[in-house]
């Protein structure tokens, strides 16, 4: 999940400059590099992977809201995130949004599991994800948390497995597009 993992927290700041993110998708960033928003990393740093495997590559990439909050955002962080949106559309990587805290599962997936988006949370919220993102309507997922729950739940673990092959969907579209190597 590329915004918690780069530290988009609006509280805390950016941990990394945006010229990080094509060779973090590229995959020529080494395990446990330390960021520095001041300094980003350079073909010329000792440890820069220039011939990164496929493995090392990102293949998707995930941004995770919690839905209550796509209207609290800040037009310094809608401009950071589609900052780092052009950044994976020009390294051609897939991408999907994950909707989280969506509450009142349950009563839509026992009534018709088609029609959870539209009864869980109001289009215009998923509109909003695709307009900031640029990410097609087909691509924002919404998933419940599980918090504190001791038992597992179906339904929460429908729309997780749902979500996860969505996401594997998407990068199997990413890896259909690559050149044979």
């Amino acid at each position: 999940m590329l915004c918690d993992s780069m530290g988009l927290d609006e509280k805390e700041g950016v941990g990394l400059c945006v010229d990080d993110i094509p060779h973090i998708l590229k995959g020529c960033v080494p395990d446990r590099y330390e960021f520095s928003p001041q300094k980003p990393i350079t073909p010329k740093h000792p440890t820069f992977i220039t011939s990164p495997s496929l493995k090392d590559r990102i293949h998707c990439v995930a941004y995770v809201f919690d839905i209550n909050s796509m209207d609290n955002l800040s037009s310094k962080m809608v401009a950071k995130l589609k900052q780092i949106q052009k950044e994976v559309i020009n390294c051609g990587v897939a991408q999907v949004a994950l909707l989280t805290k969506v509450k009142n599962c349950n009563e839509v997936l026992q009534d018709n599991f088609l029609k959870m988006n539209k009864a869980m949370i109001s289009q215009s919220q998923i509109q909003n994800v695709s307009k900031i993102l640029g990410i097609p309507l087909s691509r924002i997922l919404v998933v419940d948390n599980y918090a504190s729950e001791r038992e597992m739940d179906p339904v929460k673990d429908i729309l997780i497995l749902s979500a996860l092959k969505q996401m594997f969907r998407a990068t199997d579209d990413f890896l259909e597009d690559l050149p044979l190597e």
